[in-house]
């Protein structure tokens, strides 16, 4: 493989061929005067360097990775300094343009033909040209041939070309030169020797069927979020896979929380959430944003663990006093919510739309009992006012299903009578 003088070495190369091919000479006409000199400089330095003697230039003006030779790994047999790592594979393009002496066009046109005519005619480059301009880039050893294509630029990008050096316009001929393949440096690892492949050399288990993965959990109620106690509706592809349980977590969950699932078919599984009543289940499932995940043993090989996905997990309360008579002060109102209050998460009271700041809020309830928040709000308007608490960001549900039928929960409003 090459090293980093390949980009040298096709400078060199190609301005050999031109330099061995071009004739100094214009038939049926006086000989030229002055030598032509062969360069690679930028534009805009030729005539400081040449001021009135023929030249052609050959000027790199852009490189970028080729495309086609990206993250390919070269074999390492029967190329030395190759270590097998990832190739850098580059595209050259070049400039050429030709000066006549004293500024004579037509001279400088039929050095331009000239050098146009002898890169196409090279079209692949010889391995021996590449060895013979520069061996120690060792360009003549890579596996891939240089090749080389004329190359068609807008006017606008000859424009664009020309302006970036502040010199004047020539004519000119752009060619691109590919694919050069410089030797990374970054050691590749080898794969270790094998002796069996898995117990009693049985080789891989292949499974033909596509694992599980899961689309959404939602609540079997039909309602925004799931209290504690209710069915999470899972869909998904696949879920008949096996033996199945899920897995969820929460920010402040200090490990996964296990669940039992009850399968449905293959796009649907239930999986229900433990009750108020279980033993520290009010101080360790905070409302919030869950995730959820389902596991798949299988014996002998890794567990199939699907995708995760979200569900809200919204508090429960109850209001008291839920009747009051209309007054002109405040009315305080007790809640008591479960799961209980987080220390960390932020807690409104909600009359109706009115948001409230609680004047109490107890973080440290008995083990299993619920957490009380204490509020004033207004009772001036005779009616059912609805009462909302938000914890973390999450609403509960004022809402309570009767007979497949959707009404507001009286434990969650107040009654205010004349």
């Amino acid at each position: 493989m090459s090293t980093e003088l390949a980009v040298t070495a096709v400078t060199e190369t190609l301005l050999k061929l031109l330099s061995d091919e071009v004739e100094q000479q214009w038939d049926n006409t006086p000989s030229l005067t002055k030598q032509c000199y062969f360069e690679a400089l930028p534009l805009h330095k030729v005539r400081e360097r040449h001021a009135s003697e023929n030249v052609i230039n050959l000027f790199l003006y852009r490189t970028e990775e080729n495309a086609a030779w990206r993250n390919i790994a070269l074999p390492v047999q029967g190329k030395p300094g190759s270590n097998g790592a990832n190739p850098l594979a580059l595209n050259l393009e070049y400039l050429i343009t030709a000066y006549g002496e004293d500024d004579k066009e037509q001279i400088a046109h039929y050095f331009l033909g000239q050098a146009m005519r002898i890169l196409h005619d090279a079209g692949m480059v010889p391995r021996q040209k590449l060895f013979d301009a520069l061996k120690t880039a060792r360009l003549h050893n890579q596996i891939e041939r240089i090749t080389i294509t004329s190359k068609s630029l807008s006017i606008e990008e000859i424009s664009k070309l020309w302006s970036v050096f502040q010199t004047q316009y020539r004519v000119s001929a752009a060619y691109l030169v590919t694919v050069v393949l410089i030797d990374s440096k970054v050691e590749a690892r080898s794969a270790l020797p094998v002796l069996k492949r898995g117990p009693d050399d049985s080789g891989i288990s292949a499974v033909a069927a596509a694992p599980p993965t899961l689309d959404s959990a939602a609540p079997a109620s039909g309602l925004a979020a799931a209290r504690l106690g209710e069915d999470l509706l899972v869909r998904g592809n696949w879920l008949n896979a096996g033996p199945v349980s899920a897995r969820v977590r929460h920010p402040f969950m200090t490990e996964a929380q296990p669940l039992t699932v009850s399968p449905v078919n293959a796009k649907h599984v239930k999986v229900t959430i433990p009750d108020a009543k279980t033993p520290d289940v009010a101080a360790t499932w905070p409302a919030g944003i869950y995730g959820l995940t389902l596991e798949f043993p299988r014996p002998g090989q890794p567990s199939w663990i699907t995708n995760e996905v979200p569900f809200i997990l919204a508090p429960a309360i109850t209001v008291a006093p839920t009747t009051a008579q209309q007054s002109a002060s405040l009315l305080e109102v007790t809640i008591e919510a479960v799961p209980q209050i987080h220390s960390s998460q932020p807690v409104t009271v909600i009359f109706d739309d009115v948001q409230i700041t609680p004047k109490g809020v107890d973080f440290e309830p008995t083990a299993d009992g619920p957490s009380v928040v204490t509020a004033d709000v207004p009772r001036g308007v005779v009616g059912f006012h609805r009462v909302r608490l938000r914890v973390g960001g999450i609403d509960s549900i004022p809402i309570k299903k009767i007979d497949e039928l959707f009404d507001f929960d009286p434990d969650q409003s107040v009654e205010v009578t004349p």
